[in-house]
């Protein structure tokens, strides 16, 4: 006997997303645990820059209402990387802790790799050797080079881990951003690009 086959369930319309395309699932959950408190109301608008009407007091409710209101979030566009002759490419970990008016936090995490072009990179190096540094003072420049612009140049993904923490005392819009990385691939990827394209500046250091 054959299986029914049955037709995937149209678009309902009116819908613009799907809840999960604008609120992490951590934050849904507190939703359906706890829709009529204030609190918990104050997140939606902090998420999604409205406040749902007096009329939505159930999760369903709620649900229908971002689904109709809210656009789904758009997530960055991934960067094109050039091969490795043309620089050295670091991977970057990110995380940060984002804390809103209404007393909520919540961390977040990503990665991204740190494109470093080859006419940087010589000139970090040819500065260090001029200097009479060596590789460490050449890893550190890089280091502060990607402590420095490492937000604004990557833009990273980021994605909500662990849930929405929220209390009922008053704070300030506020985050806090951190960037990790190993040193040991900076000194490996410098040195593989200076032996395979400037072996000249490699014995030099």
């Amino acid at each position: 006997m054959s299986a029914v086959m049955t037709a995937p369930a149209p678009p309902i319309a009116g819908r613009k997303c799907k809840i999960e395309e604008v609120l992490a699932a951590s934050f849904i959950e507190l939703i359906e645990m706890a829709p009529a408190n204030p609190y918990v109301r104050a997140l939606i608008l902090a998420q999604t820059g409205r406040m749902p009407g007096t009329e939505c007091i159930t999760f369903e409710q709620i649900k229908d209402w971002i689904e109709t209101t809210c656009e789904k979030k758009k997530v960055p566009p991934s960067r094109v990387r050039n091969s490795g002759d043309d620089g050295i490419s670091i991977d970057v970990d990110f995380s940060e802790t984002e804390s809103g008016r209404a007393s909520y936090s919540v961390s977040r995490s990503g990665s991204e790799q740190f494109k470093l072009d080859a006419d940087d990179l010589l000139e970090i190096v040819e500065t260090a050797i001029e200097d009479g540094d060596g590789i460490e003072k050449i890893i550190e420049a890089i280091d502060d080079k990607i402590r420095e612009d490492g937000w604004e140049q990557c833009e990273p993904s980021m994605d909500d881990y662990g849930d929405y923490d929220y209390s009922d005392h008053e704070s300030s819009d506020s985050d806090s951003g951190h960037i990790e990385f190993a040193t040991s691939q900076i000194r490996e990827k410098v040195m593989t690009f200076l032996r395979t394209h400037h072996p000249a500046l490699a014995d030099q250091l």
